[in-house]
């Protein structure tokens, strides 16, 4: 395809300002949050959901690679291309917010801390919180099926989607779902598209469901360890004594003493860390998780005492892999996610890597739900290094397999984990399931436009 006439043709077709092709833009689309590169030939930012429709129908009819583009906040290489950028985030119109069928009508583009911030003034939220939520958009996130900091209560971003539009490989423009708190009406298609990573179709818009803010006080607490296997049956007593925090996440010293430099604060330090919030119903919640940091030898246990002190609290957790991308010349990010009863085993596992491979390898993520993230730092200029970052990968993602984990509880696939994505599959469930995606991906996306190279289609070449 002639790039040069495609330009022209789109400026034509959608109008010049829309459509880029400046070094300067070229290179802000060149690389994802998780350090993945590929240049694209042109960027198409639209604005309504007719620019995606006209978009769609002339790659398809030339057979041109489009890839779609939230805020880049991918982990995964799942949003860079050397074809067509399209940048959804203009498309940021809050349609609906519907506070008796309790569910919001959205635009691609919205920022999911804009949807909350707007959701409040109706006392609703969206229970989803991606570390990323200041950045990532509605779009990119249910392309992604991403999780987050209140997911141990709340489920992920799939558990909270009712509808989608989307305009498909040819440019037809399509809703999969109801926002109904009820709908047996045919296949589940809404769902399929969640977690897809734009290989099946572009989410324009999303009836997302939402909840009213909780009216009982929810208890920030902060504690600390010299030890993270401490750490870590701490949290799996929390579970077994049937306690659901709201938030309950993992984070050590290395990715504190970097959240404490950039932000200036000085939180104590420790091995690791846990950043409980408990919904106080009962009164006994707080009592009870107390009881059990300090019966695992927790050093330090602070309970926020103003609403400040708890917004730094999640502040620093929340920005915290900015804060070790800092510190470090590269790190790979980890997405494993493991049975909370093997929790223990896994960060014992993560040390003996560490150890083994010489490498520095900081936790930081979800506890409550098994899927803490590995971040491990090597030097991309020295090839020695770089190998041993990613035989350590490697071997955290085969002990995950092997205890009935995953390779991904978030991030998703992209570019980075195809491989990782066929022997899981072929360990837990059975290659005739890759096959089936496979027909899936041709049925929604006959000639293979839809972020190609990524995801399914290289998993697939490579089971053959």
């Amino acid at each position: 395809m002639d790039f040069g006439k495609a330009v022209e043709e789109l400026r034509l077709l959608l109008g010049d300002d829309k459509v880029f092709t400046d070094e300067e833009i070229l290179d802000k689309y060149s690389r994802d949050m998780g350090g993945f590169t590929r240049r694209p030939r042109l960027v198409v930012r639209a604005s309504c959901v007719e620019d995606v429709s006209k978009l769609l129908r002339y790659c398809s009819s030339h057979k041109i690679p489009l890839t779609v583009w939230g805020a880049g906040t991918s982990l995964t290489g799942a949003v860079v291309t050397d074809s067509v950028i399209l940048d959804l985030s203009a498309m940021t119109r809050i349609l609906k917010v519907d506070t008796v069928n309790y569910y919001a009508h959205v635009e691609a583009g919205v920022v999911l801390e804009q949807l909350n911030n707007t959701l409040k003034e109706y006392g609703f939220f969206f229970p989803p919180d991606p570390a990323s939520s200041f950045l990532c958009t509605v779009g990119g996130a249910i392309a992604e099926g991403a999780g987050g900091l209140r997911c141990v209560k709340y489920g992920t971003v799939k558990d909270w989607v009712l509808a989608v539009k989307v305009v498909l490989a040819s440019g037809d423009v399509v809703v999969f779902g109801e926002p109904l708190a009820k709908n047996r009406a045919g296949y589940n298609l809404c769902q399929l598209l969640v977690g897809s990573e734009g290989t099946l179709g572009v989410i324009v818009e999303a009836w997302l469901k939402i909840a009213p803010l909780p009216e009982f006080d929810i208890r920030r607490i902060y504690a600390v360890f010299d030890d993270w296997s401490d750490a870590g049956r701490a949290i799996i007593q929390i579970r077994t004594n049937r306690i659901v925090p709201r938030m309950l996440e993992f984070f050590d010293r290395v990715g504190l003493e970097a959240a404490n430099k950039m932000h200036g604060t000085s939180l104590p330090v420790g091995e690791a860390m846990l950043l409980i919030d408990v919904e106080e119903i009962t009164g006994k919640e707080l009592p009870r998780v107390l009881q059990i940091l300090e019966k695992n030898h927790a050093r330090v246990v602070r309970v926020a005492e103003t609403e400040e002190e708890a917004e730094q609290l999640l502040q620093i957790r929340a920005t915290m892999y900015l804060a070790i991308r800092s510190v470090t010349k590269e790190v790979m990010v980890e997405d494993v996610c493991v049975p909370i009863d093997r929790i223990v085993d896994y960060l014992d596992k993560v040390q003996e890597l560490s150890r083994k491979y010489g490498l520095t390898i900081s936790m930081n993520g979800h506890a409550g739900d098994g899927n803490i993230h590995p971040l491990i730092f090597y030097d991309p200029d020295n090839p020695e290094e770089v190998k041993r970052a990613e035989q350590a990968v490697r071997d955290l993602v085969r002990f995950a397999i092997e205890v009935g984990g995953t390779i991904t509880g978030e991030h998703g696939v992209g570019i980075q984990k195809m491989r990782e994505l066929v022997e899981q599959l072929e360990a837990h469930n059975g290659l005739e399931t890759l096959k089936l995606m496979q027909r899936i991906k041709k049925a929604f996306d006959p000639d293979n436009i839809l972020n190609p190279g990524k995801y399914i289609d290289v998993s697939w070449t490579q089971s053959r």
